[in-house]
């Protein structure tokens, strides 16, 4: 629902929107925080922390007893964080939320004079980055640039950086280790997920054959199309097209329903469309897919347009692979891609042939991964931390011995702090989004623009993100965009990647469409001034 001429869905559950507050609220109230509190018990905890209470010090030695062992406990990636994440003895977690002021103080495109008072509203192509991911990135190639498992000091703290690295996104994911319950996994990273979607399918040649069925939403970024479609290609595999909804969404449950079938052995899906900015109901699809398709199926998700805005869950969705691109959320340009246990047991990375195939992510990561990316991942997590917690990481830190406290991870935010970290985002999203978005509507309904994607501003059906093409005499995208970047609003035209979705919305993909994408760091004011840009172009 709330597609332009499209009734509202009387079944889904609205959220209400606290104007004095600025905070979503579920019909029962405030949203409560997770458990979990700091680390403390230890000099350098103390140092950053200040003093360390009972709760602390308890949770501290369960760390160092756990650590000493070499265990990581189940659902984090060390022990510190699983002892701050939870526990029996952990109180209920009260978070020290980030001010706006601070957190866009943290981004040097944000305040740096060099930077001319320019807004961002190109996020859905690539965040800004905090300060911290290029030190830590500048640092590491300064200091730690060396060859990985080399035995030597350097060399282990490089290999500590990568480690953590992984871990990070593991738990930014939201994986849970087979031995807690979950579907386990790993996350492999690479240049783009575009890269990553592509490797991924290469592998899935020797699998597929005529008489397999292979399920692809248009609606989605060519990421996660193309690769799906030359793999029908070359295997023989039958093509089925999830298209576009009649009233202009992502695509409709009925429609998928009927083209996934006991034959189908792999659905690719958009999580977020980066022009539609519409949230699909992932859960609900993946449990009717697992309905109706073969048991081996593999559910592959694009998520990057999702990653920014809204936490992740992937064990919790029961997805096979999810893709998502940390540079879009405010760390390096690096692709992620989680794979499943079981789903990583079906398939061979294309690392050379002496490299064991259990040798997981390594197999899947051609050549090695970024090292200096992987130091601005751990800085990412920082900031993620920072946000919900207001603790100012000591970050590039990534000098010390191996064993070292902060070496170790005790300092990368747990998975209640990125859950937490995400939620505050999209707190922090929501006026500027209900403002641009009943601007963009009123602007659709009175004919001078249409909008491509939910006529709303509710979190549950949209992320910030919004497409749009003038409908008036004269006007045109590049007008537009020009007008914008008149008044130092950076946004941008063009089809993002989603040529067949454009195509299928007969719109040209040659001219495209106008996007804006917010994320946190935007304000009201910002959008006050893109909807004073755009009024003088689209109203003359």
């Amino acid at each position: 629902g709330d597609f332009p001429g499209a009734p509202r869905d009387a079944n889904r559950p609205k959220r209400a929107f606290d104007p004095v507050d600025r905070i979503f609220t579920s019909p029962t109230g405030a949203m409560s925080p997770p458990p979990g509190v700091h680390p403390g018990g230890h000099p350098a905890c103390d140092a950053m922390y200040g003093t360390t209470t009972a709760a602390d010090a308890t949770m501290n030695e369960r760390y160092f007893s756990l650590y000493a062992k070499g265990k990581t406990p189940p659902g984090s990636s060390t022990p510190a964080a699983e002892a701050r994440d939870a526990g029996d003895d952990a109180p209920q977690r009260k978070w020290n939320h980030l001010p706006v002021d601070s957190i866009r103080a943290e981004f040097p495109a944000l305040i740096d004079a060099n930077h001319d008072g320019w807004a961002f509203m190109e996020n859905a192509g690539g965040s800004q980055v905090p300060r911290r991911v290029a030190d830590a990135m500048h640092h590491y190639m300064c200091n730690n640039y060396v060859q990985l498992g080399a035995g030597y000091p350097h060399s282990d703290r490089a290999d500590a950086t990568v480690h953590r690295a992984h871990q990070l996104v593991k738990t930014f994911a939201g994986v849970r280790p087979c031995s807690a319950g979950g579907a386990g996994g790993e996350v492999i990273l690479g240049s783009s997920s575009t890269q990553l979607l592509a490797t991924l399918a290469s592998c899935f040649d020797v699998l597929h054959s005529v008489g397999d069925e292979i399920v692809v939403q248009r609606a989605g970024h060519e990421a996660n199309i193309g690769p799906w479609v030359n793999l029908s290609r070359r295997s023989g595999a039958k093509l089925s097209w999830w298209y576009p909804g009649s009233n202009g969404g992502a695509g409709e449950l009925a429609e998928l329903e009927r083209i996934v079938t006991k034959d189908t052995k792999i659905v690719a899906l958009c999580h977020v469309s980066n022009l539609l900015g519409e949230i699909i109901d992932l859960p609900r699809i993946v449990e009717l897919i697992r309905s109706r398709a073969a048991r081996d199926c593999q559910i592959i998700v694009d998520g990057v347009a999702f990653a920014p805005h809204r936490p992740i869950e992937v064990d919790k969705w029961g997805v096979d692979w999810y893709a998502f691109s940390p540079y879009k959320v405010y760390g390096p340009h690096v692709g992620a891609l989680f794979g499943s246990a079981k789903a990583l047991e079906l398939v061979t990375g294309p690392n050379h042939y002496f490299i064991d195939p259990k040798q997981v992510p390594y197999k899947f990561e051609l050549g090695g991964c970024s090292h200096e990316a992987c130091a601005g991942l751990v800085a990412m997590g920082g900031y993620l931390r920072r946000l919900v917690t207001g603790v100012q990481p000591n970050d590039p830190s990534l000098d010390r011995a191996p064993d070292d406290l902060n070496i170790a991870g005790d300092l990368d935010p747990t998975r209640a702090e990125c859950v937490a970290a995400c939620e505050y985002m999209t707190r922090l999203e929501q006026t500027p989004q209900t403002v641009l978005a009943g601007y963009l509507s009123r602007m659709h309904e009175r004919g001078f623009i249409r909008v491509i994607g939910p006529l709303t501003d509710d979190p549950s059906v949209r992320v910030p993100t919004f497409s749009f093409v003038p409908t008036t005499g004269g006007v045109t995208v590049a007008s537009v965009v020009a007008a914008a970047h008149a008044s130092k609003i950076a946004i941008r035209s063009g089809n993002m990647y989603g040529v067949r979705l454009l195509e299928d919305l007969n719109i040209d993909p040659e001219v495209g469409v106008v996007r804006v994408s917010l994320v946190h760091y935007n304000t009201e004011e910002e959008v006050a001034a893109l909807i004073t840009a755009l009024n003088e172009v689209l109203l003359g």
